[in-house]
């Protein structure tokens, strides 16, 4: 799957998004890379439900029939009188763009393979760190998870490096 994956464009987007997301004194390091590129596929990841598959019986993410009025002439029909309310449109997330959601694919990916294997409580850091990703407090992951911080961002930095060697195997491959 990750084969044929363009990671050194993914990898420069990584590094740009580490340097606008770095600290003044902090040296930027690979793990620094992919926990940006970590933190954005825990995002998209969230806000994407992602189209259908084959052969697997789901719920369709896209629209069934597009609404018999737009949201432009409901709020018309408001201004005008012929309706009392004005239509609740909600808050939408903005839908990534197809080179995120690729990307992220390919990191959550990778995340599932290679993130942790030589940790004994794999199951529990994962879901910390995790969580971190998808930008949870550190005090409610601890209350969820009983790790410390100490431990929280040293399984972060460790996971990241797993994926990086991840890559980096993936590329010698080709």
């Amino acid at each position: 799957m990750t084969a044929s994956f363009d990671w050194q464009r993914a990898l420069r987007k990584g590094e740009v998004m580490a340097v606008e997301n770095a600290r003044a004194d902090q040296k930027l390091g690979p793990e620094h890379v992919m926990w940006e590129l970590f933190r954005e596929a825990c995002r998209v990841s969230r806000s994407y439900s992602g189209p259908p598959r084959l052969g697997y019986p789901s719920k369709s993410s896209l629209p069934e029939a597009p609404s018999e009025r737009s949201a432009w002439a409901q709020a018309m029909d408001y201004l005008r009188g012929e309706i009392e309310e004005m239509p609740d449109q909600g808050v939408a997330m903005v839908r990534p763009s197809a080179d995120e959601i690729t990307r992220s694919e390919h990191v959550l990916f990778l995340w599932h393979q290679f993130a942790l294997k030589s940790k004994g409580k794999r199951r529990m850091l994962r879901k910390a760190v995790y969580c971190m990703g998808c930008g949870l407090s550190y005090r409610v992951i601890r209350s969820r998870t009983g790790i410390s911080r100490a431990s929280l961002y040293r399984a972060r930095d460790e996971a990241m490096r797993d994926i990086w060697e991840g890559i980096k195997d993936i590329e010698k491959m080709r």
